[in-house]
């Protein structure tokens, strides 16, 4: 589970403290419960939370629109939904997780084809290209892939720069929005690659 630290006013007092991300929930993020001042939240409007990667040492603001009690199997959980604040700090690099899945491309909201998806961040992914695909720096991206588990994901995202990975043309697109599904996504990218590197070294 990753840890995740809340921002929030709460009766009137900022407050932060800190929850573990279980799963997504609907459209939100299930997380531990959300305790303020030796109290379970009930639901509070607004807030942010900062995830940082132990790996990079970077942080992600993510902008929260609601934070909620709900019952989960007969326990007290908080179901947290909003979108990363992709204008904090637009401009600095994101760890990328390989991914190396077929996904369906929109472009331009006229176009479908099939491409392969090679890796993905808390900004953006990066799709690589067959040689009939008429890709240009600009274009509106509509993506649908299947992550974890077959679960069904769609993400919009623009193309900001070409490029070529051994000689296969690329395309680096940046995300117009982060749901709760990608950063789930994400996340779990980034555990898989910790567990590789934990069994490299052990070994």
């Amino acid at each position: 589970m990753t840890e995740i630290t809340i921002k929030m006013v709460y009766n009137g007092k900022e407050i932060e403290t800190s929850t573990r991300v279980l799963t997504t929930y609907g459209d939100g993020l299930l997380v531990t419960p959300v305790i303020c001042e030796g109290q379970m939240v009930d639901y509070c409007r607004g807030g942010s939370f900062v995830y940082r990667d132990p790996f990079t040492g970077g942080s992600h603001t993510f902008i929260l629109d609601s934070i909620a009690r709900t019952d989960f199997n007969g326990g007290n959980f908080h179901v947290l939904t909003g979108k990363e604040n992709l204008i904090v700090d637009r401009k600095r690099k994101a760890e990328r997780y390989m991914v190396q899945k077929m996904g369906l491309a929109q472009i331009n909201k006229k176009i479908n084809v099939n491409l392969m998806i090679n890796d993905i961040s808390m900004r953006g992914i990066s799709l690589l290209l067959g040689s009939d695909h008429a890709v240009n720096v600009g274009d509106e991206i509509k993506l649908t892939f299947f992550g974890n588990a077959g679960k069904r994901m769609v993400v919009e995202c623009k193309v900001v720069r070409l490029f070529d990975i051994q000689g296969i043309r690329a395309a680096g697109c940046v995300f117009k929005n982060v749901t709760t599904d990608i950063i789930t996504y994400v996340l779990d990218k980034k555990a898989e690659y910790d567990n590789k590197m934990n069994v490299r070294v052990a070994g």
